[in-house]
């Protein structure tokens, strides 16, 4: 089971359970100097931030260091190779073996090129070539050049059935899309029913070598998920039910037959009740009460009034808007919502100057028309933006 707390929109926070059961055999064969060492995920190679394993009883438990986790990975490719050759002689395994060694103590850019030499003497060498043939010894060099496999290492005299979780935080590619150009009808017409959303697309390594996978997606309290399921991209299909229109999307999917790309698909919209009707309610008022003056020819004489109304306003604007404290993922949410206000702001600021100063012109009713033209699309886009938001 793994949840996924959206902490912005190109940051996460990963906590990830596993509940397994060792029989007598495989923690027997799992044994070496350092306790019972369990492979429990494969991580790509890169530092961990905030990386945190503990077990049903909230205690720390320790993992594999970087040379001994490698030594690991390493003794299973070779061994792997000399199931594929085992007539090779020793100087020939040594010169696999280094080559092997190399890509899984590497990082992941230098590991590549060591995978390409790999793949580029399989066209002459006939032993690289059995080992590059073969699926599993493929698989296992194409997965331990960019991942490593994380190893917890439990004591000899503990429980047969153990539920670790760890945690860690991860970037991820908030533009990547699934299926839809940028600018296709598709993506046109979604845009405009739902103005405020924000699609994003998040990787679930554990899920594509697990037998059944829970994932739970959690966001901030003034947001919604419109839509999310999980998909596998290399088909690409659903390998989930769609969520929709809840606080809390939860995901399951049983992936158990073959290696799948597998990411969550999540749609976040702002309600409706909050911000997103407060702002709409604010450029309405601003919006009438500029077209109030164009109608009632204004008063240049006492613009009191109307600039105490107009600038009201603004400060109606400034602290229902204040960011202070807010969610990251929030404030990114909101911000074309913002610029929108911004516009209602200026226009009743440009209002309000031109009565009090009577700039460009003594009679501004040209320049509250222009103003409340704008205020007035700002508030279409608001209004809008209020009705398609979930209750």
């Amino acid at each position: 089971m793994e949840t996924i707390e959206l902490l912005s929109h190109e940051e996460t926070r990963r906590k990830v359970s596993i509940d397994f059961t060792l029989s007598q055999e495989q923690a027997a064969d799992l044994r070496t100097p350092h306790g019972v060492v369990v492979p429990i995920s494969v991580l790509t190679k890169e530092a961990r931030r905030n990386f945190d394993l503990r077990d049903e009883g909230g205690r720390a438990v320790p993992v594999l260091g970087r040379w001994d986790n490698g030594s690991l990975a390493h003794t299973a490719l070779l061994a792997s190779a000399v199931d594929v050759l085992p007539d090779a002689d020793d100087e020939a395994l040594g010169a696999i073996s280094r080559h092997l060694d190399e890509l899984v103590h590497a990082t992941a850019a230098a590991a590549d090129e060591v995978r390409e030499e790999i793949v580029a003497r399989a066209d002459d060498d006939p032993l690289y070539a059995a080992l590059w043939q073969d699926v599993t010894c493929r698989s296992l060099m194409e997965t331990l050049s960019t991942n490593y496999v994380l190893f917890a290492v439990l004591p000899e005299d503990g429980a047969r059935r153990r539920v670790l979780k760890y945690s860690y935080g991860e970037y991820f590619d908030a533009t990547e899309r699934v299926g839809r150009l940028p600018f296709s009808p598709g993506e046109l017409v979604d845009r405009f029913l739902y103005p405020d959303q924000r699609p994003f697309l998040i990787g679930c390594p554990a899920a594509g070598r697990a037998r059944s996978f829970h994932v739970e997606v959690a966001i901030p309290e003034e947001l919604r998920v419109r839509t999310a399921f999980l998909v596998d991209r290399q088909a690409p299909e659903l390998v989930s039910a769609v969520d929709e229109n809840v606080d809390r999307a939860s995901l399951y999917a049983d992936v158990s037959v073959g290696d799948r790309d597998i990411h969550a698909y999540v749609e976040t919209v702002p309600e409706r009740v909050g911000v997103t009707s407060r702002a709409a309610g604010i450029a309405i008022v601003v919006s009438g009460l500029l077209w109030v003056g164009v109608l009632s020819g204004l008063d240049a004489r006492n613009p009191a009034p109307a600039v105490a109304i107009l600038l009201a306003g603004a400060a109606l604007y400034s602290g229902m808007y204040a960011s202070a404290g807010e969610h990251r993922l929030v404030r990114s949410v909101y911000r074309t919502g913002r610029r929108w206000l911004n516009v209602v702001a200026v226009a009743a600021l440009v209002g309000a100057v031109a009565l009090a100063l009577e700039v460009p012109d003594p009679d501004p009713v040209a320049v509250w028309a222009f103003a409340g033209l704008l205020s007035t699309a700002a508030a279409l886009r608001l209004g809008w933006s209020a009705v398609r938001a979930p209750g």
